[in-house]
């Protein structure tokens, strides 16, 4: 059980396969100007472009983000940090934080990304990377927390139950991903402002050393009173659907298909659409269990202060072994477009849209901008937002070194935020690459 708790910890609403220290620090707002290795996660037309060299490796990338929904490091610090001695809430306190948490529950993300390998030549491209992609949703129904903020406003006796009290996913897997792109470039004959039309394709394969997803979670909580005490009963039951490796062989294998789209228009404006994870799954096949574990918990509380509270406490888990099982990856458009203002000036713009829900995918559109400039041929500054999404608003920035056979990139960006200590979560990437 501690080890699908791991997992489920992890759980992250972004699909972990996507920003790196140059594309994160435009808001991830990459598709029209990503090129190489970095084109493989938002266009493979884009792998065949121009990028200065016939040959790349991505020597080493990580980035890593944690966010939620609700709270920021000034939250903690304006309702948790203190000097007095007793760090006492008023009612408006109260009020204040209950309101932080939205209608639709407390949402909790986190992610660490690793390139394990990354190369590029000529029109091909390859790529490993260990992902991990999910979400955890908790406290859709807020009652439970007036309870505990507010004390008790119920009758003598009080019964409820609380359904999907817990949801959530969480997925680790390493993608292995190839993608191939050819620009047919007699298009300028026929449409002489059009450089080329670029077709892209790519495939990638996941091999899953873990999943978790829970299927129910229930809690029901009851209070009694009687003359000389009160009774407490509380039960919790989490139903989940795991499949976790014991060892160093895969539980799950599956695949999905990129399409991607690009050209260029006047040698200044560059477009680009992109369909990624098309038709995609991975099929779990050992170790598949379904895990039920259920708590009880009984307080006899006292009213005379003579006599200590009686706790009693149980709990089972029931393991199941159950059939082979498909998890959606997650489906999604990217449509960019870049304009070169001048040469060392480069605006972009991107809208983003997911088909699913899976592993935390959003239908919501997410649009966004980013701008490219260079005070030097060797120093990249990189800024962009992107509103919408299953993460809301964005501010991003990032910088690098910028070599002919060597570069170094890094990125920052904060989430419902225009300063860190207001953000709900942080994001940050950096990647070197060498270049031939």
């Amino acid at each position: 059980m501690k080890k699908i708790l791991i997992i489920l910890a992890f759980a992250s609403t972004l699909f972990a396969q996507g920003f790196d220290g140059v594309a994160l620090g435009f808001g991830d707002n990459y598709s029209a100007l990503s090129r190489g290795v970095k084109a493989i996660n938002y266009n493979p037309a884009n792998v065949t472009l121009p990028r200065g060299n016939a040959f790349e490796l991505n020597v080493f990338g990580i980035n890593a983000s944690v966010y939620n929904n609700s709270f920021s490091f000034d939250t903690y610090n304006n309702f948790f940090v203190t000097d007095e001695p007793e760090n006492r809430w008023s009612e408006s306190d109260k009020k204040d934080f209950l309101s932080l948490i939205p209608d639709d529950g407390l949402k909790m993300n986190s992610h660490v990304v690793g390139n394990a390998l990354g190369l590029a030549f000529n029109n091909f491209a390859l790529a490993a990377q260990p992902i991990v992609m999910g979400e955890l949703n908790t406290f859709e129904d807020k009652s439970l927390l007036e309870i505990a903020l507010f004390g008790d406003t119920v009758s003598r006796d009080y019964e409820r139950s609380y359904d999907n009290f817990v949801k959530g996913q969480s997925m680790g897997a390493v993608k292995v991903s190839l993608a191939y792109g050819y620009p047919f470039l007699q298009i300028k004959k026929y449409l002489p402002d059009f450089s080329y039309l670029a077709v892209g394709i790519g495939v990638n394969y996941f091999i899953s050393m873990a999943y978790a997803q829970t299927e129910e979670s229930d809690l029901w909580v009851k209070r009694t009173q009687f003359d000389d005490y009160e009774l407490v009963e509380l039960a919790a039951t989490a139903q989940l659907k795991t499949a976790v490796a014991e060892g160093s062989n895969p539980v799950g294998k599956g695949r999905s298909f990129n399409l991607g789209f690009a050209t260029q228009f006047k040698e200044k404006w560059n477009f680009s659409l992109s369909f990624l994870n098309l038709g995609g799954s991975i099929e779990y096949t050992e170790n598949t269990e379904r895990v039920i574990v259920e708590e009880n918990k009984t307080i006899k509380i006292y009213h005379s202060t003579d006599l200590d509270d009686e706790t009693i406490e149980t709990s089972t888990d029931t393991t199941l072994t159950i059939g082979a099982f498909k998890v959606d990856i997650p489906t999604t458009m990217r449509l960019g477009a870049s304009y070169e203002f001048k040469n060392n000036l480069i605006f972009m713009a991107e809208w983003v849209q997911g088909f699913d829900h899976a592993l935390g995918n959003s239908t919501t559109p997410r649009v966004g901008a980013g701008v490219l400039y260079k005070p030097f041929w060797w120093l990249p500054v990189r800024g962009g937002f992107s509103l919408g999404g299953n993460r809301g608003f964005i501010l991003a920035m990032g910088s690098g070194v910028d070599l002919k056979y060597w570069s170094l990139d890094f990125s920052f960006a904060m989430k419902n935020a225009l300063w860190p200590t207001h953000s709900e979560g942080l994001f940050a990437a950096v990647n070197m690459m060498l270049k031939l």
